[in-house]
């Protein structure tokens, strides 16, 4: 059974959801948490999805609201979100009709509006989920605390790994940005830089316009959400890594940047070399073409700052760090009575 702000479920002998179980209540019961809504995104996702809604079902601290948008799947994915829906009425499942094939960026941008058209729209936090993830139980409690701690948080998430077929990696870690798989805003900042844009680089756009606007974006780095599908999975590499030149120029990246940062995604990005020369061929070509770029000028300009900063310190030291959040953050805030996470 589920509760209007979410699902009961049993950890250990303890009951989260409709009510503080004891033990949660010694880490948790001092600050009023505030409620949240899950956008979920979803295309041809059966053999993940179950895995997903389960964590989500798992949470301490539980969704006022969860929508599964079905993007035109053909592989049983609405039928399972259909199930889970049946079973506990706060999840509802959108359905857009989906197209041919699933473009990065807008496709997606585009159903996530979909489905927080679809919720109520007082919930002061919307996370946008990708349904291919494991979240540990205490996720969106952390989340939540930082966004109560924290007036100016506007974006947070925590830190992903991805399986490359041997083993779990971290996924291009950058201490100042939050996956696109697992993003988490206050409504209010959301609003104030006028939702989300429907291109590639809609979630990196994003957090400088949060930024340009005075909020903080803040990467939970002890919270640790498997991926199951590496960035970009579903594309061929050459068109992946064209796409994500073409998202540079849309942000309205440094050109002098872009071809400092070359040598080093030569290194890394698969395949190498190959990968790097796939970025700057979209990038040029969208500079060449002049393809639009985002409409922020305040994110554009931040973004632009910030990378002239970089390269002025490529020879002397490391980009500053971002802020702090108020006592070294969730891993710290349980007073160790054993409610925590273990």
């Amino acid at each position: 059974m589920g509760t209007a702000h979410g699902p009961v479920v049993e950890v250990g002998s303890a009951t989260v959801g409709g009510g503080l179980s004891s033990a949660q209540s010694r880490w948790e019961a001092f600050l009023d948490l505030p409620e949240y809504a899950i956008v979920m995104p979803v295309r041809d996702e059966v053999a993940s999805l179950g895995r997903t809604l389960d964590s989500v079902l798992a949470q301490s601290h539980p969704p006022r609201e969860l929508a599964v948008v079905d993007d035109g799947s053909s592989d049983g994915t609405a039928d399972l979100a259909r199930a889970y829906a049946a079973r506990h009425p706060w999840i509802r499942v959108v359905e857009t009709g989906g197209g041919a094939r699933r473009a990065r960026g807008g496709r997606v941008v585009e159903a996530f509006e979909a489905g927080a058209a679809a919720l109520d729209d007082r919930t002061p936090i919307v996370v946008k989920l990708d349904g291919d993830l494991f979240l540990p139980a205490h996720y969106f409690a952390w989340v939540a605390e930082a966004f109560a701690r924290e007036p100016r948080a506007g974006i947070v998430g925590g830190v992903v790994l991805e399986h490359d077929g041997s083993v779990w990696r971290p996924a291009g870690f950058n201490p100042r940005h939050v996956r696109g798989a697992l993003k988490a805003y206050r409504r209010a900042c959301l609003e104030e830089i006028g939702g989300l844009r429907a291109a590639m680089g809609w979630d990196g756009i994003d957090e400088y316009g949060a930024r340009a606007r005075g909020w903080e974006v803040f990467v939970l780095t002890e919270l640790v959400v498997l991926h199951y599908r590496r960035r970009g999975g579903r594309q061929r590499w050459w068109r992946a890594r064209i796409e994500e030149g073409r998202a540079c120029h849309y942000m309205g990246y440094r050109t002098s940047f872009l071809l400092a940062r070359l040598p080093y995604r030569a290194l890394l990005d698969w395949p190498p070399v190959l990968g790097a020369l796939g970025v700057a061929a979209g990038f040029a070509w969208s500079h060449v073409r002049r393809a639009p770029q985002v409409d922020d000028a305040r994110a554009r300009r931040l973004l632009r700052e910030e990378q002239g900063r970089r390269l002025g310190m490529l020879h002397r030291r490391r980009d500053e760090p971002p802020p702090p959040l108020e006592g070294g953050g969730p891993a710290f805030w349980s007073d160790g009575g054993g409610g925590g996470p273990g």
